[in-house]
């Protein structure tokens, strides 16, 4: 039994076809180079639309980060509203490259957590979390990131959220 699980062990763990090869740890989809601006940790302020009509003040805080060689985008939010914790969501996100898209998968506690897709145009981010309700976010010319909501309203879309962040250490990206 011990001469086989020798033979066993080196094939599994040194064997090139399992071990970690130089090609796996370079890989870094080229799609994924968009969300460099977005890397670091967020502070900011918004609005979103009540059922009712008013706007609810937002704070919120971001930290953006890339993962596991650059293969995979972590997304953390923590939204505030009147000083209590309202929403907590963590997305995380590939680089499909055939589909020149990034499937992104949600986990919240205030909404059903779900599997959405989201594309880059012209610097901006644009998923939707139904067919009428799209968040557009890009990073300004101030650095802040700017973030939107719209529903569409049957021949229009309207604004239904807005967010503005800053960059918390100054040091990164």
């Amino acid at each position: 039994m011990k001469s086989l699980f020798i033979p066993l062990f080196i094939f599994l763990f040194i064997s090139d076809d399992f071990a970690q090869s130089d090609r796996l740890q370079a890989y870094n989809p080229s799609g994924m180079s968009h969300w460099e601006p977005f890397i670091g940790q967020w502070k900011g302020i918004g609005w979103r639309l009540t059922e009712d009509g008013q706007q609810t003040e937002w704070h919120h805080a971001y930290n953006i980060q890339i993962k596991l060689d650059g293969r995979l985008l972590m997304l953390e939010n923590t939204t505030t509203v009147k000083g209590e914790v309202h929403h907590k969501s963590l997305i995380l996100g590939t680089y499909d490259e055939k589909a020149n898209n990034f499937p992104l998968r949600v986990y919240s506690t205030l909404t059903p957590d779900g599997d959405y897709s989201g594309v880059f145009e012209n610097g901006a981010f644009i998923y939707f979390m139904n067919k009428n309700l799209r968040f557009s976010m890009q990073v300004n010319e101030k650095g802040q990131i700017h973030e939107i909501g719209e529903m569409n309203m049957g021949d229009q879309w309207v604004q239904v959220f807005e967010m503005l962040s800053a960059r918390q250490n100054l040091n990164e990206k």
